[in-house]
């Protein structure tokens, strides 16, 4: 056998380099799909991360070193807080009728 000669014939080299293609751009479609995904990922991050901070800033927690856990509590309370000033309001109103 002649180590320069090819095995395959050249209808079989075409049929093979013809489904690399097709493989090949199954992968780039795929490949592209994945970096958009990826980049809506980013964005939703970065919504979130936009939505906390102002979270932080209407809860007044805004000082370095707030944990997550803390801000919950202030929100808590602050919802606690506007719950019993609703409550308090609705109280007057029904005694000035």
């Amino acid at each position: 056998m002649n180590a320069l000669k090819p095995s395959a014939t050249v209808e079989e080299l075409e049929q093979a380099l013809g489904e690399l293609t097709v493989h090949f751009d199954k992968t780039v479609r795929h490949l592209e799909e994945a970096t958009r995904l990826i980049a809506k990922q980013g964005s939703a991050h970065a919504e979130a991360l936009r939505w906390l901070k102002d979270i932080r800033k209407a809860a007044g927690a805004t000082a370095p070193g707030i944990s997550h856990q803390e801000l919950c509590l202030i929100i808590k309370d602050l919802r606690r807080r506007a719950f019993e000033n609703s409550a308090d309001e609705l109280m007057a109103e029904q005694e000035h009728h």
